[in-house]
């Protein structure tokens, strides 16, 4: 007979056992528990509800431990997977992320940028991976409150790009970056019947294309007083997609020392060259560009920061180091795939240098960039390469009641949207519903083509006529708009594309280019879907050969 002190005993010493198999059952009851949670709501078409949260094996934690271990490849993870039953909603502690896969509600939350904000990410980067000053963060955080320092703030952020680089400006700065970039390059003493190979050319545009740019926007003085920023940026910006995300802080240390490096050097150039009393005085008769201390636009930018009591010269480096981030990687990756992907083909290469040739002065070196810029196939080559080989995360957080993205789904406040442009710019279901001549040739094929369309479209005309091989037709993004995520008007994007149009000008036009070994490169081009955002690089080197081309203006 069991008595009651024997079954103590036996429970006591089972305690141990039971303990252990409970743990270990626990995840995997949890996930199923979820699982059916899971596909319940999606199937779900009750209105007004707040999207389904992917599978978790442990609640609290949810999917913190893969966002940790790689945020890009996890989100590309959950895409293929669970990407259908979009949207969805992936977690790490209280922070929530919805995905968005649907144009129509990216749209919906592209409109509504007083509710669905990005002052909440911008708060996080300056405090999380800039380390600017708590004041400051605080400032950032006031955005959209009417707090006059975060207006002064907001309007760093949004009306001066668009009053400096848009227009005229724009067209200014174009050409400082034309002369910069000549002027480094013939330091390279490259010849006119020689061929000089480049063994890597993603590393020379990494130096080159950021030297003149970098000169462009914040002047000599910078280069002259710091000469490894290019070398220290390029080993911050390796990582700082990761740093973005409400990570562990020891993913965080790596990074802090050659950040601090930077914004410290970055700090003595503030002091030194706009750190005098009149260094502000930017009247409308001031030139757009002091070849000291850089453009206008990053010396009014900095005068709006230098006039608020928060911002010390440690906030204002912060900031520094910010636009840096925000223009650079863009500019320089954005043009290496326009130059790699123009030489893949030959016929596109006679094109672009024919058509930009009435466009440059030989004897004066001068070029109508806001020409080059407009021509069609220029600007569907740019628009191409933003949709292929450009991969963005917009976010957008949700700061008043629930936002409604359609009948049946709303976003929580609090709650943040994610819209992954590659995502979009690779679904053929939605390219061929919205423009069906776009998917002529595969998404997932480069094709500088992919936005013209015949000027007088006629019952059963193709898209367009061939011209040396390479289509012709008039530019257009109708119908695609929203699935071109990474192409919408921006001042910022206004800027990548001139300097990217600016690049491949004097390259076509004053040098000739080929591929090395076009096999090679056709196996180092990057995998797709392999990542939902981030820095698209190739697999391997690619190596090209250069020359100066003759005095004249026919392409060979």
């Amino acid at each position: 007979m069991v008595t009651l002190n024997s079954l103590v005993e036996l429970l006591q010493r089972q305690a141990v056992p039971v303990a252990l198999s409970l743990l270990i059952l626990f995840p995997f009851l949890t996930h199923y528990i979820s699982t059916t949670l899971f596909y319940r709501k999606a199937n779900s078409r009750q209105p007004r509800q707040s999207p389904p949260t992917i599978p978790y094996w442990v609640p609290g934690v949810f999917h913190a431990i893969g966002l940790a271990v790689g945020p890009a490849a996890f989100f590309a993870k959950l895409i293929k997977e669970y990407g259908s039953y979009a949207p969805f909603v992936v977690k790490a502690g209280t922070s929530s992320y919805v995905v968005i896969r649907d144009p129509n509600h990216a749209k919906e939350i592209f409109q509504a940028p007083q509710q669905l904000t990005m002052k909440t990410r911008l708060a996080h980067v300056h405090d999380r991976v800039l380390g600017s000053p708590k004041e400051a963060v605080k400032i950032y955080q006031g955005i959209g409150t009417g707090h006059e320092d975060s207006k002064q703030v907001e309007y760093a952020q949004l009306a001066l790009p668009q009053k400096y680089l848009t227009h005229m400006p724009l067209i200014s700065l174009a050409e400082v970056y034309i002369s910069t970039l000549r002027r480094n390059l013939s330091n390279k003493m490259f010849q006119v019947k020689t061929w000089t190979q480049i063994e890597n050319v993603w590393s020379f545009f990494q130096i080159e294309i950021t030297r003149a740019a970098t000169e462009t926007l914040f002047g000599s003085a910078l280069l002259k007083q710091y000469p490894k920023v290019v070398h220290d940026f390029w080993k911050f910006a390796a990582n700082h997609d990761d740093l973005e995300w409400v990570l562990p802080q020891f993913r965080m240390s790596s990074t802090d020392g050659i950040r601090d490096q930077l914004e410290e050097n970055l700090k003595k150039w503030l002091q030194t060259t706009h750190g005098g009393p009149d260094f502000a005085e930017l009247g409308d008769e001031d030139p757009i560009w002091d070849a000291q201390k850089g453009s206008r636009f990053i010396q009014e930018r900095d005068q709006v920061f230098a006039n608020l009591p928060s911002f010390n010269y440690q906030a204002r480096a912060a900031e520094t180091l910010g636009i840096i981030q925000a223009l650079i990687p863009d500019i320089m990756s954005s043009t290496f795939w326009c130059v790699v992907e123009s030489l893949r083909d030959p016929d596109l290469v006679k094109r672009l240098t024919a058509e930009m040739a009435p466009f440059y002065e030989v004897k004066t070196g001068a070029y109508d960039i806001a020409a080059i810029t407009d021509l069609s196939i220029v600007q569907s080559l740019l628009a191409e390469t933003g949709r292929l080989r450009t991969a963005t995360c917009t976010i957008r957080t949700n700061v008043e009641a629930e936002f409604k993205l359609d009948d049946t789904w709303t976003i929580p406040k609090g709650m943040s949207a994610l819209v992954f442009s590659h995502d979009l710019a690779l679904n053929t279901e939605l390219w061929a519903k919205a423009r069906p001549q776009t998917v002529a040739r595969p998404l997932e094929e480069f094709w500088a083509e992919r936005f013209l369309t015949a000027d007088s479209p006629t019952p059963g005309r193709k898209q367009s006529s061939r011209k040396s091989g390479i289509g012709t037709g008039r530019f257009s993004m109708d119908g695609v708009e929203a699935l071109h995520v990474s192409f919408d008007w921006d001042p910022m994007r206004c800027l990548t594309k001139a300097m990217q149009a600016a690049t491949l000008g004097v390259l076509l036009t004053e040098f000739e280019l080929q591929l090395c070994d076009p096999e090679a490169t056709q196996a180092a081009l990057p995998l797709l879907r392999e990542v939902a955002y981030g820095m698209i690089k190739p697999l391997d080197q690619i190596a090209i050969r250069i020359r100066k081309r003759t005095h004249s203006k026919e392409s060979t």
